[in-house]
């Protein structure tokens, strides 16, 4: 049995900041790190971009056009600390993830409300 649980352990990917991901393209990772900016181009690909907004990010999770449509609630992300496990690959020298579905992103911690009571403005003069 104890064999089993060291199996299973050895084949999890290892774990790393969205910083260190850069080290490691070409393996199969988890990243976990808070995304910065959430953002869908003209062209319809979706950019998960942690560690800063583009041009600055250090990583991104890529979302296709083609599989755009399932991720109709992707600005959820923006703020919010995620994890995902996939093989890091290079697109501009910077490192990324591609996923097809919502189901390969999971949250970690919810991005925090924005307060629904504006905050008062001190007065002038």
């Amino acid at each position: 049995m104890a064999s089993l649980v060291v199996s299973a352990l050895a084949e999890s990917p290892p774990e790393y900041p969205a910083v260190e991901a850069a080290k490691h393209v070409g393996e199969t990772v988890t990243v976990t790190d808070k995304v910065e900016r959430a953002y869908q181009a003209k062209g319809g690909n979706i950019f998960l971009n942690m560690g800063g907004a583009h041009p600055n990010e250090v990583f991104t999770i890529f979302v296709a056009t083609s599989a755009a449509e399932k991720f109709a609630d992707f600005k959820k992300h923006e703020g919010a600390t995620v994890s995902l496990t996939g093989k890091v690959t290079s697109h501009n020298e910077k490192p990324e993830i591609s996923v097809s579905s919502p189901d390969e992103i999971t949250l970690k911690d919810a991005a925090p409300a924005l307060s629904e009571t504006p905050t008062p403005t001190p007065p002038v003069g």
